[in-house]
């Protein structure tokens, strides 16, 4: 199969950049993250400028601008942070963490809950803060039978990589595309698997019109919806980094659905939940929190009338 000299030279780029951060110390290869990080905040400045406007629509004027300019500043430092520890863990050499002993008790929440509940599985809600890629990895460890659906990349040689760098033993991926994916995600949720998803994107069709961060959200309905199809809860997992190297896990939960209400309700009942709590996690500690989505989960959704 030939590929397009454009995606062959982003593949190349790539693959050297990853090469070097895998071969450096832990520590080092934050270092070298961090220096990245602080380029990108000075020379990409729209998307900086874009970042701070978002937090002030959520925050108005309580912050000061220096305030703002250090949750930013954050947002992004813990993006690349993320970044180099995926390609760490997931490298020719692949390695454990330091730093992770705060995710003990929230996994051992999730064994006490399996153990109790033999057979039934759950949905692990994971929005984007601390190292969200962490809870799918900590998970497994832990003895959680856990899967995922993974987004494709434009550029195949791109995507085949960064898939095997998310790759973890006891993690399934299952990308967008596979055959009967729907069918397979409902099987996996009855067989008593945890789909860990991502509860704070922004849909680009109409989806569950949610209160958040003092404005709405038109929210991807999947999390409740897989919740109420399967009868199985939701757990929000929200990863938090603390300095540079250590992880903590805060687990709340189980949203339950409710047969007795209307379909629509209920995943409206249950997305309003679980979004009402990452608002209050993010309000307390809003650096943790990714604020340079392409979608940002506020923009205001068209009706039929305008689209």
């Amino acid at each position: 199969m030939k590929h397009r000299p454009k995606h062959v030279v982003e593949y190349v780029l790539l693959r050297a950049v990853c090469g070097l951060i895998a071969r450096l110390p832990y520590r080092l290869a934050l270092a070298l993250a961090w220096g990245l990080a602080h380029l990108a905040f000075s020379v990409f400045r729209w998307r900086r400028r874009e970042a701070i406007r978002r937090i002030r629509q959520v925050f108005g004027e309580s912050l000061s601008p220096r305030q703002v300019r250090r949750i930013a500043w954050h947002s992004l430092r813990n993006t690349a942070f993320n970044l180099a520890e995926m390609i760490y863990m997931g490298g020719a050499r692949p390695r454990t963490l330091p730093g992770l002993d705060g995710l003990e008790t929230s996994i051992g929440r999730f064994r006490s809950y399996v153990s109790a509940h033999p057979g039934r599985g759950g949905i692990c809600a994971c929005p984007h803060t601390g190292n969200w890629e962490l809870a799918g990895l900590a998970a497994p460890a832990g003895g959680i039978d856990l899967f995922t659906i993974t987004g494709l990349q434009k550029n195949p040689l791109v995507n085949a990589y960064l898939q095997r760098l998310r790759h973890a033993p006891g993690l399934e991926l299952l990308p967008r595309g596979t055959p009967n994916l729907l069918r397979r995600v409902l099987a996996n949720l009855r067989a008593g698997k945890f789909l860990a998803i991502m509860p704070d994107l922004r849909s680009r069709q109409a989806g569950v019109p949610v209160r958040f961060l003092g404005a709405e959200a038109n929210l991807y309905p999947g999390t409740a919806q897989f919740a109420r199809q399967a009868n199985i809860p939701i757990f929000l997992a929200v990863m938090k980094r603390h300095g540079w190297t250590r992880h903590t896990l805060d687990l709340h939960g189980p949203f339950e659905p409710d047969p007795a209400l209307p379909k629509d309700e209920d995943i409206l009942r249950l997305s309003q939940a679980v979004m009402e709590l990452l608002d209050a996690e993010i309000r307390r500690d809003p650096g943790q929190w990714f604020w340079y989505n392409k979608r940002w989960i506020l923009d205001p959704f068209p009706g039929p009338e305008a689209r």
